[in-house]
This record gives structure tokens, sequence and C-alpha cells, in this order.
């Protein structure tokens, strides 16, 4: 993976932070900063997503498509976030066919 070099301007006390963390894990400064902003892009997808979804804009497939989730790992965070899932009466029809047979 070739890496790029960017700038970003943090406060003292977000410096002092992660100086802090990177030490507590024995990591160098910029493998946290790396780490976090994966997490941080990976919450953003995610939160967009969701936002989407909840709307009615987008389907759940979509929902899992936008957010890099897998169908079982989409179902566990609208469980988490208690958003009810929300079904197209196509997809409803054929989740009870499958369940009912």
């Amino acid at each position: 993976m070739t890496l790029k070099v960017t700038t970003v301007r943090l406060t003292h006390k977000t410096l002092q932070e992660l100086k802090t963390l990177a030490e507590r894990l024995g990591k160098d400064r910029s493998e946290i900063m790396r780490e976090i902003f994966n997490i941080g892009l990976g919450e953003l997808k995610l939160r967009y997503a969701l936002e989407l979804y909840e709307a009615g804009k987008i389907s759940m497939g979509r929902l899992a498509e936008l957010a890099g989730l897998d169908y079982r790992e989409t179902l566990l965070e609208l469980k988490r976030r208690r958003i009810s899932v929300k079904y197209g009466e196509e997809r409803f029809l054929e989740e009870v066919r499958r369940t009912v047979g």
C-alpha cells in the first residue's frame, strides 16, 4: 500500500491526546492517526447511509453497499442503533415465503 502525505491542523489538546494514546498503545503517532481516520471514515459512511435509509431513500441492500457492510453486519448495526428494518412489499413477501415455506 502506497501512503500519501497530507496536512491536518489539530489543536494542542488533540495532539497531546494522540501522543498519550500512541505511547499507551506502543505505536507511533502516524499509525494512530491512520487508524483514527479509518475508523472515522467507516463511521461517517455508515451514518450517511443510515440517514438515507431512515429517510426511505435507499434500500437495506444499498445501505450495506454504501456502508461497506455485509447483510448480517447491516442487520446488527440497525439493531444496535435501534433502527427498524424497512421492508418493501416484494422483500416482505420473499421473507415470508422463505420463512413459511
